[in-house]
Parts: C-alpha cells; structure tokens; sequence
C-alpha cells in the first residue's frame, strides 16, 4: 500500500530538469550564424546555434573559448548582437546576450 504512492510521486514530474529552471526558455534550434569573438585573430566564423532564447544561446565553434570572451554574433532576421561567454564545454559555448531578442523571428528567417 504505502509503495503505490512513493511510485506515483516519482513519476510525479516526468519533463523535470536542471534546464527546466533557466530563467527564460530555449527554443531548439539548428541554424547557422556568423560569430566574432574579441581575442580571435583568424576573424568571423560560420557557427552552428544550437538552442536559442531571448537572452543567450549556445553555439559550437568547435574549440574553447575563455569565460568572459566578448563575442558578437550575426543572427539571421536580427543583425548583429553582443554577448559574452558564460561557459565552454567540447567545442561548445554558452553566450549570455547583452540585451533581449525574440527567438522566433530568427526562426521565422531561417525557415524562409
């Protein structure tokens, strides 16, 4: 008897996640994007973002990048924002934007 109710509250919140409490939601997207970053000698280069949200974003550059590196990038529909690194992890970046954009006008872009 008292088992039933322990399963039924693990399965109490199936979509819970660490991500699930990001202060603004990521919408998963797949598109590319030209990124400059300030300590980068060989210039803009063509990235792949992989999740975006009003305020950051997570792009693959394919090697580390300092904490803290400015980094500006050009966003389809939107034009060129300016952020910062908050992490790096195997070839992958997290930018915190220094101020909103609305996901799905870069969406609506990408998709023609």
């Amino acid at each position: 008897m008292g088992m039933e109710g322990f399963s039924d509250d693990a399965k109490g919140a199936p979509n819970s996640s660490p991500s699930d409490q990001r202060a603004h939601e990521r919408n998963p997207a797949l598109l590319m994007a030209l990124l400059r970053l300030e300590d980068d000698a060989e210039g803009p280069q063509q990235v792949r973002i992989r999740n975006l949200s009003e305020r950051g974003l997570m792009a693959e550059p394919g090697y580390p990048v300092s904490v803290g590196t400015v980094a500006v990038l050009d966003l389809p529909g939107v034009g060129e924002v300016q952020g910062k690194v908050a992490w790096s992890a195997e070839g992958r970046i997290g930018i915190a934007l220094d101020s909103s954009i609305d996901p799905s006008v870069v969406q609506a872009a990408v998709d023609g």
